[in-house]
């Protein structure tokens, strides 16, 4: 009754490359790959978002002294008044 053991102690069965890999392994790549790619894009568009930013945060420009305030719809009708010279004496 000799039992014949190989030299290299119990064989396990071979497990598949997935299943060594530790849990939460593959999530945390793809979220990591995720933020890269989120971060490349915002890299490359840092020039039109600055602009737009810039834009966005302009205080307005002065008006002029006298002119009037808002859109031309809401100031409603313009009366005028006109004076013709009178004619010259001869």
């Amino acid at each position: 009754m000799s039992e014949t053991n190989s030299p290299d102690g119990d064989e396990e069965p071979r497990l598949g490359f997935w299943a060594t890999l530790p849990r939460g392994t593959i999530t945390r790549v793809l979220l990591l790959l995720g933020l890269l790619a989120v971060v490349v894009v915002l890299q490359r568009k840092a020039g039109a978002i600055a602009g737009c930013m810039s834009q966005s945060f302009m205080a307005p420009r002065p008006r002029a002294v006298g002119a009037p305030r808002g859109d031309a719809a809401e100031r409603g009708p313009i009366h005028v008044k006109v004076q013709v010279p009178e004619a010259a004496t001869r």
